[in-house]
């Protein structure tokens, strides 16, 4: 993790946990988590960097504190020193390709790419002279899957190449270059991450996330192809929402109390309620049934008695679990609205 890349997370006037920030980077779901990275603005980073670890993270906040670049509160939340703008990440790791990461399982579909790619390749040149690639073995079953179910004959070879290469086309250069080094080919192992550095005169925390934003774009060309592609990366691309939650969310749009879908599905009423606390943080506004759980009449009662700061709302200490769901549906209804 690069202090460059962190500070970039933070903010100079809204204190933030670090620990949500590790969270939502290496894609814990938890309602908590997943709220505040909502009120963070930074939701569209869950799941991004999975393999990450939290002596990594917490060297890159240690070093921020040291160069005095950011402020420690009195309760452990960080304060940026410095109002930078987001809008560097936003261009080399566009929002929309963050949010494919919520439902990649990454590091099948970065093993299996570069092999996919890479057999192809072989297929076509008939070249016994390429690195190998360092994959686990389910990425090998996958790559050997796709080829058996799939005619790779003359024509069908052409067809993935072109769709591949119309692809590429559509992309700026700079990040086509970098996708292309990366891959392991004939008589070359592939760039590192330092090397391209250098080559392209860029951080290497720049090349990380444009790499990352590669590999979602990856992804998205396969779902949407109809030549083959899409066979590639489909067992490791899951829904939206995660099944109980779907099906705890298609049940309240139908009509279904609360109390009702927890003894159909002998679930607990408060797994009910973080099932639709997480549809609610994760889908936009027009798609979640807020009338269903928490009236206009009851939210505008919530917030009349609240500061205007979401950040500094305030539960009742004795709230019932009823209650505080409804104080958080009202939370999340408020943020999404401003």
């Amino acid at each position: 993790m690069n202090p460059e890349f962190l500070i970039r997370l933070l903010s100079a006037s809204q204190p933030r946990r670090p620990k949500v920030i590790f969270n939502c980077l290496t894609g814990k779901r938890t309602v908590s988590v997943l709220y505040w990275a909502l009120r963070y603005k930074l939701l569209s980073w869950l799941n991004v960097f999975p393999s990450l670890q939290w002596d990594t993270f917490n060297g890159a906040v240690n070093k921020l504190v040291q160069d005095k670049r950011v402020t420690v509160q009195s309760d452990g939340q960080l304060l940026s020193n410095e109002a930078l703008e987001n809008d560097e990440l936003s261009e080399l790791f566009p929002a929309e390709q963050r949010q494919v990461y919520r439902i990649m399982h990454v590091k099948i579909v970065a093993e299996t790419t570069l092999l996919g790619i890479q057999a192809l390749s072989h297929t076509i040149y008939h070249d016994m002279g390429y690195f190998p690639v360092s994959v686990s073995e389910r990425a090998r079953v996958q790559v050997r899957r796709w080829f058996r179910s799939s005619s790779f004959d003359e024509n069908h070879i052409r067809d993935l190449t072109l769709a591949l290469n119309r692809w590429l086309a559509t992309m700026p250069a700079r990040k086509a270059d970098v996708f292309l080094s990366q891959l392991a080919g004939e008589m070359h192992p592939g760039y590192t991450v330092q090397q391209l550095s250098q080559a392209l005169n860029l951080p290497t925390w720049q090349i990380d996330l444009i790499q990352a934003a590669n590999l979602a774009a990856f992804a998205q060309f396969c779902q949407a192809d109809t030549h083959g592609w899409r066979n590639l990366l489909s067992p490791f691309m899951d829904q939206a929402l995660p099944r109980p939650v779907k099906q705890t969310l298609s049940a309240v749009q139908q009509g279904t109390t609360r109390t009702a879908i927890s003894q159909q599905r002998g679930l607990r009423p408060s797994t009910i309620n973080e099932h639709l606390l997480t549809a609610a943080i994760l889908l936009p506004l027009d798609q979640f049934p807020y009338e269903k759980c928490v009236d206009e009449a009851t939210r505008e009662s919530i917030k009349k008695h609240q500061p205007v700061n979401i950040d500094n709302w305030q539960g009742s200490l004795g709230a019932t679990p009823d209650q505080f769901f409804q104080y958080r549906m009202t939370q999340i209804w408020e943020t999404k609205q401003k």
